[in-house]
């Protein structure tokens, strides 16, 4: 039997996001078992950047929620995680978990490529802002692998599985978690999924998220998007690579420059 862990990311009871993931949960299609977390049950502190859990053998030393919401994946075969749209961004406890990627980053070994699916829900179009953006982002961060995600309209409880095809939707994304990938939508970033584009001139994109660069000329049809090769910096090897060497030699460095970083400090007391 398989397990899925829903993660929700609303105070509210039974909220447009929980609706979802158990609409998506019944279209998995196998025997399975739901478990539902709610994020705001937990006790989630902020990172406070002091490298601990950088050193070799060493954990987060906050004691807070982490390392039992870590337990919970690790049991998991699939991850389902909803939060909603709060003022153009995904709830703030999604960020406050995407913060503490440092410590979990040095566990890609028990938490990498668990199949996970992404919900959203807003309630006024046109004020989705870098809501879904944000979240694909946080679930690829933390080394799974994305195979689809979704915003849907509903502001009001129970709204959100009314809206025309939400149903549908929460169905294909159901077949996807253990199934086969969706592609990216149009206007998204073939690599990440992004709807966000850093312009870098006028006929180069670039993709804040992952880097992926584009280059644009006009064509019969419009504008034409060539894409460069594929973006890697989600791949696990290259996510251990920031997140277990890279950041553990700047740990590394800062302790060998404590003294002289101590003194610039000191100036600004």
């Amino acid at each position: 039997m398989k397990k899925i862990l829903a993660l929700v990311a609303s105070k509210r009871k039974l909220a447009n996001g929980e609706i979802l993931v158990k609409e998506v949960a019944s279209s998995i299609g196998e025997d399975y078992e739901v478990e539902l977390l709610k994020l705001t049950d937990l006790k989630l502190e902020p990172c406070r950047g002091c490298y601990v859990c950088l050193m070799p053998g060493k954990k987060c030393p906050i004691d807070d929620g982490l390392y039992y919401l870590v337990d919970k994946i690790k049991e998991a075969d699939g991850i389902i995680l909803a939060a909603p749209d709060y003022v153009l961004g995904p709830a703030a406890v999604t960020k406050l978990l995407a913060d503490r990627a440092i410590a979990l980053g040095q566990l890609y070994d028990d938490l990498a490529n668990k199949p996970c699916v992404v919900i959203s829900t807003y309630g006024i179009k046109g004020w989705e802002g870098y809501t879904l953006a944000g979240l694909n982002t946080i679930a690829r961060c933390l080394g799974f692998n994305l195979k689809d995600s979704h915003l849907f309209l509903g502001a009001l409880p129970g709204e959100g599985i009314l809206g025309e095809g939400a149903i549908e939707r929460a169905r294909e994304m159901g077949k996807a978690l253990f199934g086969e990938a969706r592609k990216p939508n149009k206007g998204e970033c073939p690599t990440c999924w992004s709807d966000i584009w850093k312009f870098e001139g006028a006929n180069t994109a670039v993709c804040p998220i992952c880097g992926q660069r584009a280059t644009l000329s006009q064509g019969e049809e419009g504008i034409q998007w060539t894409y460069d090769e594929p973006s890697n910096r989600f791949e696990i090897e290259h996510l251990k690579e920031h997140f277990q060497v890279l950041l553990r030699n700047m740990a590394k460095d800062f302790v060998e420059r404590r003294e002289e970083l101590a003194e610039v400090r000191n100036r600004y007391k």
